[in-house]
């Protein structure tokens, strides 16, 4: 066997890189979607034994609903790749380019075993080029025809290293070959078909048979006239370990798709559907198609489902002419290769063999689309499907999916209610039994999710996921979806009956934990919602909102001992979602709740960071720095929050406190109060604020109206009637003859009394910390309440304080000014 210079290799992969480089920025098109994008298989969170249960999909094996390819091996790699780049297609198309580059040199090795050698990197040069596999290059789901490719022909390189001296038999590369068409057929089911190359290749090349011999030896045979030579039974031997492996093989694949075969509709193989004779015809007429397409690669198809090549009803249509030619041509290529010896013969048969064996195998075309040209093509094969397949479901559910994507919700309702009224349709008092494609029911679940935006279409929503159900009671979906309905109709129970229905048929979907989860949350059951998003982390421990939603949970109940744990499950929230600003500032929340100042100011600086505008963190950093004594650190965060929230109440309250009590600015914490009332007249706490800078303007008369007022706003605050009978007082004392005979010192220095007084007891502390789930549910555990208030403002005021007397009074006005945080919708980015 000749050898492969480096020259050959090098002059090899630039002609692909050459050819394919542009491949690098081609994005995820068509399948890629589906196999990468959306496949779950991909995650370092998925146990890699779901690799060997699902389809190349994601899709279970055992769901009627799989495509049935069973590519394990494949999606292997693309997880290796997620495991680098994630979703990063640069790095996916570019091991498309690497193992195209293998399969070329490989090839080169083939072809050295039949041709010289500058007909053998010719040879693999047209191959490296070739259009017809641009599909298996460009698109990334068509590394399966890539990898089967190249274990194909290892596997064959290896067989052909059977024949030992003297014709003996070597079993090293026997064994060899078997594995390695079990790892082709792990890539790509096609991989099996290299066992009928090998035993070609072993009877008519190794053993140098032609037909009219073995037609002879079996003629003698048959007539008692001859035993079966020594070296035939050795070549028999040979066939029949292979043969055995392949059966093998078959039966094991048959086990993983469980004895059921995929279910194609007419929208994906029409002719797969047509009755005899256009079934055949159309089959066979595929064959001379993909030869020419070999020769004449100039019109190459993007998809071929469809009506792309119109059915060959009649044998008078004159493409069967196509097809007569090719078997006559194919036949005579045959017939001259078993029958007459030489190497010109031997070339010819395995050529003919292999591309015969693999003429579907490496690839139609996919041309990389730019996305400019995506919608274009979307809406052309609209028209085609709509004009050709009119009582095709899966054509109709096609043109439904488009509009939706082009926003166009009244005629994607319309198609799929056309299509759902192909579907098999129930007759009250006869029972039937109906084999429906997994993925028409998609129908009732596409149109169901379409109408439900509507609010006042919630119930007939919900009549097309029970009339899913009804036909097919293990439609896992329509009850998963039914669940996130009943929920938005606010039926929590019965949307815990479909999720409980959803694991009854899949226990290892931790989106179903989650969901179930989220239910218990909206009964008021945070021990079972806990248990539940615990369960999801078991599955799949690195599921971003139970990490979340269960952190939340946690930190709002209160529990110290769970802080850690809720610390813990945050940090790997944004290890996993570095860039979401929610999960920086619930770990600053949670600083807060364990008096670590310095972290949970990092953490709200980390949120604010990435996202300016983040009401709550603005607010909560604000707090933070009120609470820790450094107000006028607070103020330029509160000027941002009210730049970005100018109605933010809490923080007009934070801001006219720290200006009234910090900077003295009596006029800028005034403007802060009007501003409250302004929104909302009857905000107590605002104007009960304001009637403190009336105090403090010395306008006892309008600081007492002011009271009154507040006080009609609310009667049962005591404090507020406590108040207004110390400024009552006052202006009785201001008002009474004798007050003219207190020294003056003395007189100011009990003025100065009451307004402290007055100004540490203006406010109750009330506030509330809450998080929310994606399922749209407000949960709040509220702090109790504290009185800053002094006894002395009940007692009639001294002159005589002490200055260590009023220091203490501030420390409890500040004290009571430690409040003020506030519901924030989390996981909308609010």
């Amino acid at each position: 066997m000749a050898e492969i210079s480096l020259k050959e290799v090098a002059l090899i992969v630039g002609v692909v890189a050459a050819c394919y480089w542009n491949s690098l920025f081609c994005g995820f098109v068509f399948d890629d979607v589906s196999a990468i994008l959306d496949n779950k298989d991909l995650h370092p969170s998925t146990p890699l034994k779901n690799l060997f249960q699902n389809d190349f999909w994601g899709t279970p094996m055992s769901e009627e609903r799989s495509h049935k390819s069973y590519r394990p091996l494949t999606v292997l790699t693309f997880r290796l790749n997620y495991l680098f780049s994630e979703l990063n297609a640069v790095s996916y198309h570019f091991l498309n380019l690497i193992f195209h580059a293998v399969v070329c040199v490989v090839f080169l090795k083939v072809c050295k075993l039949f041709l010289d050698n500058q007909s053998s990197i010719v040879a693999s040069l047209l191959f490296a080029v070739h259009p017809i596999h641009t599909e298996a290059v460009t698109g990334v789901v068509g590394r399966a025809e890539l990898l089967s490719s190249i274990f194909f022909l290892a596997a064959f390189l290896s067989y052909t290293k059977s024949k030992g001296p003297d014709n003996t038999i070597v079993w090293t590369p026997i064994a060899l070959t078997v594995f390695l068409v079990a790892v082709a057929t792990l890539c790509k089911e096609q991989g099996i078909t290299v066992v009928g190359i090998c035993c070609v290749y072993e009877v008519f090349i190794a053993q140098g048979y032609t037909l009219p011999v073995l037609l002879d030896t079996a003629v003698q045979i048959l007539r008692g006239k001859g035993s079966i030579p020594f070296s035939m039974l050795q070549t028999l031997l040979k066939l029949i370990v292979l043969m055995f492996s392949t059966l093998l093989l078959v039966v094991v694949r048959v086990q993983v798709i469980q004895s059921q075969l995929p279910v194609f509709t007419r929208f994906d193989n029409p002719a797969a559907v047509s009755p005899s004779p256009a079934r055949q015809l159309t089959f066979n007429y595929l064959l001379p198609v993909n030869a020419w397409l070999l020769l004449n690669p100039s019109e190459l198809c993007c998809d071929w489902t469809m009506g792309t090549i119109p059915l060959v009803e009649s044998l008078l249509d004159v493409r069967n002419i196509a097809t007569l030619t090719f078997f006559c041509f194919l036949g005579s290529l045959i017939v001259f290769s078993l029958r007459y010896p030489g190497d010109s013969s031997k070339t010819v048969l395995m050529h003919v063999k292999k591309n015969f064996l693999g003429l579907f195998g490496y690839g139609t075309v996919h041309t990389c689309l730019e996305n400019t040209s995506q919608k274009l093509g979307l809406a052309i094969r609209v028209h085609i499907v709509y004009v050709s397949f009119k009582d095709d479901i899966g054509a109709h559910m096609n043109v439904g999916r488009t509009y939706k994507n082009l926003n166009k919700t009244k005629e994607a309702e319309k198609s799929y209610m056309i299509a759902k009224s192909l579907m098999p349709q129930i007759i009250p008092g006869k029972k039937y039994a109906a084999r429906v494609a997994p993925n028409h029911l998609n129908v009732y679940i596409n149109l169901a999710n379409l109408i439900r935006a509507n609010e006042s279409r919630l119930e007939e929503a919900d009549q097309l996921y029970r009339q899913a159900i009804s036909m097919r009671p293990d439609f896992k979906q329509a009850y998963i979806s039914r669940g996130e309905l009943l929920l938005k109709m606010n039926k929590p129970l019965k949307a815990k009956e479909a999720y409980l229905r959803a694991l009854e048929l899949d226990r290892t979907n931790a989106d179903l934990w989650y969901n179930l989860a989220i239910v218990y949350i909206e009964l008021k059951d945070p021990t079972e919602a806990l248990k539940n998003f615990n369960q999801a982390l078991e599955l799949n421990p690195m599921h971003k909102l139970a990490l979340f939603n269960s952190a939340l949970l946690m930190q709002e109940s209160g529990n110290a001992h769970l802080r850690p744990e809720a610390k813990q499950r945050l940090l790997n929230y944004v290890k996993e979602e570095p860039q979401d600003a929610n999960g920086y500032f619930n770990l600053g929340m949670l600083a807060m709740d364990d008096k670590k100042d310095t972290e949970a100011e990092a953490w709200m600086k980390k949120a604010i960071k990435l996202q300016p505008n983040f009401r709550s963190a603005l607010f909560n950093l604000a707090l933070l720095y009120s609470q820790t004594a450094k107000e006028l650190m607070a103020l330029p965060i509160l000027e941002d929050l009210l730049k970005y929230y100018p109605d933010h109440t809490k923080g007009l309250i934070l801001k006219g406190d720290i200006l009234m009590n910090q900077k003295k600015d009596i006029v800028g914490a005034k403007k802060c109060f009007e501003k409250i009332l302004e929104l909302d007249p009857n905000n107590v706490q605002g104007k009960h604020n304001l009637c403190v800078v009336y105090f403090e303007e010395r306008d006892l008369i309008k600081a007492e109206k002011c009271l009154v007022e507040t006080l009609a706003l609310a009667p049962h605050e005591e404090y507020i009637q406590r108040h207004l009978n110390i400024v009552r007082s006052k202006i009785a004392s201001l008002s009474a003859p004798e007050q003219s005979s207190v020294p003056a010192g003395d007189t100011a220095t009990a003025d100065a009394e009451k307004k402290k007084s007055f100004q540490n007891s203006k406010e109750q502390k009330n506030e509330e910390k809450s998080s929310q789930t994606t399922a749209g549910n407000n949960r709040g555990r509220s702090k109790n309440k504290k009185q800053a208030e002094k006894n002395s403002m009940e007692k009639k005021e001294t002159p005589k304080k002490s200055t260590k007397e009023i220091k203490d009074i501030e420390k409890k006005r500040v004290a009571a000014l430690k409040r003020l945080e506030e519901i924030e919708r989390i996981l909308n980015g609010e």
